[in-house]
């Protein structure tokens, strides 16, 4: 496993000499990158299901902790945890650890000290989100849940030559599906976050993802992903961006949806879709 401090950027300076020297365009169907590990309910959730995870979390104290509770899987060489983040360069940053909802964490002030929570501050090592393609290659499946820097990832995408199958974000308004029709992605999905609305997602059976594992989800987890989505719920960009504007946000950014609801955005192409692969 690898857990990072300051001697990040040396690791991927030693790594990328010799990933740089391969070609990873091509899709690693069994590997899911989760960015925004938290206490890292997604990623047991992938792990159980056989994928092989690389997880990015900042937060040092949490990162401490999953690198305790997921030690068999990082021994075993499925899971790799790197206490990072995710910027647009190479450099260290401020990082805000939220104390009263860690879920809040971020490197942006505005979210990591919302309504006056008590906080602490530490630097932390940040890498371009290409540099986790190249050293690790193009996954099957992106989660991207960072307090502040969804869109930034989603800009730096743009310069990859591959992408990932599957990719997941925290809205942040319209904006999010135009981002992510920018990158190619053509087929989209809204999945409500919250314990009450998510607990119509359940785990098909026969898998479709990896090997079937029960769960049920709440608010605390993203919930499934991929073709294991309801097959029927995929949006053309129109439709997707016209049920957004009325259904979650409306371009003023003035939330619409239900109260207590928040929602990820899920795409894909029709391509992935109908070759169901």
């Amino acid at each position: 496993m690898l857990a990072f401090s300051g001697n990040a950027k040396n690791f991927f300076k030693k790594s990328l000499q010799i990933w740089r020297a391969s070609d990873h365009r091509a899709i690693r169907r069994n590997v899911v990158f989760d960015l925004g590990m938290n206490k890292g309910e997604d990623s047991a959730f992938y792990l159980r299901k056989g994928f092989n995870v690389v997880a990015v979390e900042a937060n040092p104290m949490i990162s401490r902790r999953n690198s305790e509770s997921f030690s068999l899987y990082a021994e075993r060489g499925q899971l790799t945890i790197l206490n990072i983040g995710i910027w647009s360069e190479e450099k260290e940053l401020l990082f805000y650890a939220n104390l009263d909802n860690d879920h809040w964490s971020s490197f942006d002030p505005s979210y990591g000290c919302r309504d006056g929570t008590r906080f602490e501050t530490t630097q932390v090592p940040c890498v371009r989100v290409e540099t986790l393609f190249e050293r690790f290659g193009t996954p099957h499946y992106m989660k991207i849940d960072v307090e502040g820097a969804d869109r930034l990832i989603l800009s730096d995408m743009r310069t990859l030559t591959a992408r990932p199958a599957f990719v997941s974000v925290e809205e942040y308004g319209v904006l999010c599906i135009d981002d992510l029709h920018a990158l190619g992605y053509d087929r989209f999905q809204i999945v409500p976050q919250s314990a009450r609305l998510k607990a119509q997602y359940t785990p098909p059976m026969p898998a479709r993802e990896g090997v079937y594992v029960p769960a049920s989800f709440n608010g605390n987890d993203s919930g499934l992903f991929g073709h294991e989505l309801p097959q029927d719920k995929w949006r053309s960009f129109t439709d997707i961006r016209a049920d957004f504007l009325s259904g979650v946000r409306g371009e003023d950014h003035v939330y619409k949806g239900p109260e207590g609801e928040w929602f990820d955005v899920h795409a894909t192409t029709a391509k992935i879709l109908n070759a169901g692969s």
